[in-house]
C-alpha cells in the first residue's frame, strides 16, 4: 500500500503508518509491523507516542514482552512521554508474561510522570493474581483500588469472581456475584457460567439450575458450554432425569 501511495505522489503521514501498523497487529503480523514502523524514519515521518503504543501493544500480544519494553525505553531515550495508554499496555504484557514486579515499577514511574494508574492498570495485576490462585493478594488490591476512590469496572468483578469460584471461595464468589447483580450490571454468559460452575463442583444442584433460569430472566442466554457443565455435572452425580432434561433442552436449542 505505501509504495502505491508513494507511486502517485502521495506522501503518507503519521496516521497513514499508524493504521497500517494497526492493522497488521490486529492479524498476528506484527514483524510486518515493525517494518512498517521502520520506514516511518527512512519517509520522513516521525513516531509518535501512538506508533510506539501500537507497536507496544503488538508485541505484548505477540509475546514479545522483551522487543515490547526497548521500544519502550526506546521512547524515554528520546525524551517522549508514554501516556496512560502506553503504560497499561505495558504493564499488562508484563503481568501476563509473569513479571510483575516490573510492572509495579511502572506503576510507580507513571505516577511520577504525572500519569495516574487507571482501574485498567489494575485489573492486569488483579487478573494475573487470580489466574495464579493469589485470591488474598487480589482481595487486598482490589480494596486497595476502591481506597483510592478508583471505580472499579465489570472486568474487575468479573476476575475476581471467577478467580473465588475456581479457587474454591464459593461463598464469597457469591457475595462479588450479588452484588453484580444489585448494581444492575450487564453481566455475560461467562460470569453465569463460572458460578454455575461453582455451584456444581459443591454439588448445589439446585443453586445451580435456578441461576440458569435467572440467567434467562436476565436476558442472558446459556451457550454450549453452561449446558455441558451442568449435564456433566448432573449425570457424575447420579441426577440422570436432570441430566437428560437439559441435554434435550440443549438438542433443542440447536446447542449439539
Amino acid at each position: 500500500m505505501l509504495a502505491v501511495m508513494m507511486k502517485q505522489g502521495i506522501k503518507p503521514n503519521v496516521v497513514t503508518y499508524n493504521t497500517l501498523m494497526d492493522g497488521y497487529c490486529l492479524h498476528n503480523e506484527v514483524n510486518k509491523a515493525k517494518y512498517i514502523f521502520d520506514t516511518m524514519a527512512t519517509g520522513g515521518v516521525i513516531p509518535a507516542v501512538k506508533s510506539y503504543t501500537i507497536m507496544i501493544n503488538g508485541f505484548c500480544k505477540s509475546k514479545m514482552v522483551d522487543e515490547a519494553i526497548n521500544l519502550f525505553e526506546e521512547m524515554l531515550f528520546k525524551n517522549m512521554f508514554p501516556d496512560t495508554v502506553t503504560y497499561n499496555t505495558l504493564i499488562d504484557g508484563l503481568c501476563k508474561s509473569g513479571r510483575i514486579s516490573y510492572a509495579w515499577e511502572l506503576v510507580n514511574e507513571m505516577s511520577d510522570r504525572g500519569q495516574q494508574p487507571d482501574v485498567t492498570t489494575y485489573n492486569s495485576f488483579v487478573h494475573t493474581l487470580c489466574k495464579k490462585h493469589h485470591l488474598d493478594k487480589a482481595i487486598a488490591l482490589v480494596k486497595k483500588i476502591q481506597d483510592q476512590g478508583i471505580q472499579l469496572d465489570l472486568y474487575t468483578y468479573t476476575m475476581l469472581n471467577g478467580g473465588l469460584c475456581n479457587g474454591g471461595r464459593l461463598k464469597e464468589a457469591q457475595h462479588v456475584f450479588k452484588y453484580l447483580l444489585i448494581k444492575g450490571y450487564n453481566i455475560g454468559v461467562v460470569t453465569f457460567t463460572t458460578m454455575i460452575s461453582g455451584f456444581c463442583k459443591e454439588g448445589l444442584f439446585e443453586e445451580a439450575l435456578a441461576l440458569l433460569s435467572k440467567m434467562e430472566d436476565k436476558g442472558c442466554i446459556p451457550d454450549a458450554i453452561t449446558f455441558e457443565i451442568l449435564i456433566c455435572a448432573l449425570f457424575e452425580s447420579g441426577e440422570n432425569d436432570k441430566a437428560e432434561k437439559l441435554l434435550c433442552e440443549m438438542i433443542a436449542r440447536g446447542l449439539l
